[in-house]
């Protein structure tokens, strides 16, 4: 199976499994929907990564892994980052950009 067969199909799984999140999980639980979903497009950007080859750059890793943080503390609302939410605004990262961007960061991550 060719890797971008398996990238379609992480994506049907997702977006089964976050329908089914939505549907299952009562409404004061939205924090848990939210954190599903935004895990669900980190692995959709593992699925999109073409190799799984070990690397041992660990710079990039970090720096990836603490914007990954910050979106989740946004998304989340447990996170008061205004600096970063404000230079995420300035650019037009809000919304489904900023969707786009952690499925970005979880591509990358598996790249560096």
């Amino acid at each position: 199976m060719k890797r971008y067969w398996t990238a379609l199909l992480a994506i049907l799984v997702s977006a089964i499994l976050f329908k089914l999140t939505r549907q299952f999980v009562p409404g004061n639980l939205g924090w848990l929907v939210t954190f599903i979903r935004l895990s669900l497009m980190l692995g959709i950007g593992y699925f999109l990564s073409p190799s799984s080859k070990k690397n041992n750059r660990w710079l990039g890793k970090v720096i990836l892994s603490i914007i990954i943080v910050l979106i989740f503390g946004i998304q989340l609302e447990v996170l008061a980052a205004n600096e970063f939410r404000e230079v995420l605004y300035l650019v037009g990262l809000n919304g489904v950009f900023l969707d786009i961007l952690l499925i970005y960061c979880g591509w990358a991550f598996f790249q560096v």
